[in-house]
Formats: structure tokens, sequence, C-alpha cells
């Protein structure tokens, strides 16, 4: 194994810095559409029922993540195979190109019935990108960490990812801020897409640039080009593959229904102008960027899998009242609820990001990693928002997404305990 030398730190910290910064990229492009999804439906999929013309939009959400699971086999195997490094620069320059041509794509008025074709097309290929990013970013940052503080420099990953979504946010507050309304259905929900230009560019440079990891290119073996990870994962870690599912589940619940979904819950459900739920969403992701990292740094002290046990309490404890408080009509209130929110969501994405490599071992990390993380995104994820929205238009309960929430903690927290009471730390949880 490679020595902890300060070289190795410089360059692991170096490694975690571009990893996190294309996680980042890769957020912030495929959570644009959920912030700008009331405005999508009318470019898109016009409609007498505005419920209709948003379950329309919120079903090619949940498209790109029935691809997802593909894409982390792609890229996992690339990763495993050709190296982290390769598998990172392929997976940003698909998002980037997917969320550029999107921003560039005709409405409905201008093209027809292939105008939303081509938006699922388009958004299927970001959902096959992104299946491949978290597992390559968090195995590639896992093998370049102390040990000590793995958990710390893996919680950049989900503290990264939520202020992509963040800057996601608050573009699409400026954009409802600034532009006129029928402007905004022309022109003003492209600008937010088009910002992935730039952005890719210069993350592709600077992943180009990155070395791969030592653990990787210590366990290289001479014949890895005929490595069947897939194979490998199937026959040796059907029970770590399926733990890995289950909590990333309960994590993609957490992040689709009580972040990206929520948008759009504040202006439809709950009266809520655009720019105003845009704003409060800013404020609350803002928020819970800066809590992960927190949490990270504690699950360096405890243990992944001890934050997650504390996440799900918290999902439990804080989610009704917090739904509560978003429901009374006032905007501080509603910041205020979602803030609250916020706090089982960070102990969650920094618990989950820090135990998922720990299930896997070098040969299979990527692919176990990005697999088993993609398959709970299609679960929770892409079926979380479509769900929601479906369950609130026919019970007429606006609790519905804090139910969801709690249910889900409770799952999550029967995994947890089960996953404690077979290993006390998070070191060889596939062993």
């Amino acid at each position: 194994m490679t020595p902890v030398t300060d070289e190795r730190r410089r360059k692991a910290k170096k490694a975690t810095a571009v990893a996190a910064f294309g996680t980042f990229i890769e957020y912030y492009d495929f959570s644009v559409y959920g912030y700008v999804a009331a405005t999508l439906s009318i470019v898109f999929f016009p409609s007498d029922n505005p419920t209709v013309g948003l379950l329309n939009t919120f079903l090619v959400f949940g498209s790109a993540f029935a691809v997802r699971p593909l894409g982390a086999l792609f890229f996992g195997r690339l990763g495993d195979r050709a190296g982290r490094r390769v598998s990172l620069v392929a997976s940003i320059g698909l998002m980037s190109l997917a969320a550029a041509l999107t921003g560039l794509l005709p409405g409905y008025a201008t093209i027809g019935v292939a105008a939303p074709i081509l938006l699922v097309v388009l958004r299927m290929l970001q959902g096959f990108s992104t299946g491949g990013e978290i597992g390559g970013a968090a195995s590639y940052i896992r093998e370049w960490a102390p040990k000590e503080r793995r958990s710390l420099y893996i919680s950049f990953i989900p503290g990264v990812a939520v202020f992509g979504k963040a800057c996601a946010a608050g573009m699409a507050a400026l954009a409802a801020s600034f532009v006129p309304e029928e402007s905004m259905e022309a022109w003003g929900w492209r600008l937010p897409f088009l910002l992935a230009v730039p952005l890719g560019l210069l993350c592709l440079y600077l992943r180009l640039k990155i070395e791969d990891t030592p653990e990787f290119r210590d366990a290289e073996p001479a014949d890895r080009s005929d490595r069947k990870p897939l194979k490998e994962l199937t026959a040796g870690y059907r029970g770590p593959l399926a733990k890995v599912m289950a909590i990333s589940t309960v994590q993609n619940v957490g992040t689709y229904v009580g972040t990206v979904f929520v948008a759009s819950y504040l202006s439809t459900v709950l009266d809520f102008s655009e720019s105003q739920a845009a704003t409060i969403v800013l404020l609350a992701v803002l928020t819970a960027a800066v809590f992960i990292p927190l949490c990270g740094r504690l699950g360096s002290r405890l243990g992944g899998k001890r934050v997650l046990i504390v996440s799900y309490v918290a999902y439990i404890a804080v989610t009704i009242p917090s739904f509560w408080l978003m429901g009374r009509g006032s905007v501080g209130l509603a910041i205020v609820g979602l803030i609250l929110g916020m706090v089982p969501y960070a102990l969650c994405q920094a618990g989950t990001y820090a135990v998922m490599p720990e299930f896997f071992p070098v040969q299979v990390r990527n692919t176990g990693v990005a697999f088993g993380h993609s398959i709970g995104a299609v679960i929770g994820g892409g079926a979380g928002p479509y769900v929601s929205t479906w369950l609130i238009d026919s019970t007429g309960s606006t609790f519905v997404p804090a139910y969801i929430l709690v249910f889900f903690g409770l799952f999550g927290l029967g995994v947890a305990l089960g996953a404690v009471r077979r290993s006390a730390s998070d070191d060889h949880l596939y062993a």
C-alpha cells in the first residue's frame, strides 16, 4: 500500500477538490430541470390542466432515473477496468453536452411532439451520466483520502452536490425574478442550462490533469481488461449490494422529495410564487451544503453508520414539524421549516456517501457503488416527485411528502441498525 506522505496528502486534497467540482457541475446540470419544471410543463407539455402538465414534466424527470443503472454499469465497469480518472472524465463530458443541448431545444409550439421526445432523450443522457458520477467520485476520493479523514473528504461529494442544486435553484430564482413571465417561457428557462457549457469545459480540463488513485494502481492485475465487475459483484457481494441499494433509496427520497420536488410543492400546492419558492429552497439547500461537511467531520469521529442512524431518527422526529411550518403561508416560516428539514438530510448525505464505498473491495468498488446507488435513485428519486404529486392531487393532503419521508426514515433505521450490529467500524463491510 502506498504510504501516506505529505505529497500523498497534497495530492489527496487536489483529487478531492477536482472530483467534487465535477460532482457540483453534474448536480447543477441534473437539478436545473426540477427547479424550472413548472415552466417546462408549459413549454413542452401544454395542457388545460396544470397538474397534468406538471405530472408529464415529472415523468420526463423520472425517465433520467430509469437509465441511471445502465450508466452506472457502463461507467462503473470503465472505472474498475480503465481507472477512476477515465470514468470521471467521460461522465462530466456527457452531462455537460446533454445539458447544453437541452438549453437549445425548441419547444412544443415550434416543432410539436418532437420537442417532448427530444427532451426525454436528452434527459435520459443526463441520467446515464449521473449514474456513473457518484460511484466514480466516491471511489476516487475514498482511495486517495487518509483513513482518518475519509468521512470528511467524501462528505464534500454530497456537500457540493447540494451546492450544485443550490446554484440551480439560485439561477431559477434569478430568472423568475428578473425575466418577465412571457419571456421566461420563451427563452428565460434556457439560461440555467446553457451555463453548463463553460462550467463543463473547465471541469473537463481539470479532470484530464489529475492522477488515478494509488490504491487502484497498486491493485491493478495484469488481465484487468478481462475483468467483469458486475459478474464479480453478483457472485460474491449480493448482500452488500442490497444494503447499498437500501440506504441509497432512503438518501434519494430525502434528496428528490425533500429538496427538488419541494420547489414545485411550494409554488403549486402551498401557493408561493415561483420566485418565493426558488428563494426558500435556495436558502435551505445552501444551509445544507454547510451542514454536510460538518456531518462528515462527525462521521470521522463516530463512523458513517452511526451518523446514518442519527439521520434516520431525525427524519422521523422533525419532518412533520418542518412541513407544518412550511404550510403556514409565511415565507419566513417556510424558510425555517425547510432549514429544519435539512438537518436529517445533511446527516443522511454525509453518512450514506461515507459508508457506500466501504461495502466493496477495490476491484469492484466503482461498479458496486455506482450500480447500488443508481438503483436506489430509480426507486427513491425517480418515483418520489411523481408519486408525491399524484398522492397530493388524489388525497388533498399537503402532508403527503412528510409522511413519505417519515416512512423511509423508519425503513432506513432498520437497515442501518442491522449493519451496525454486524460491524463496529466502517471498514470491510463486505467481509
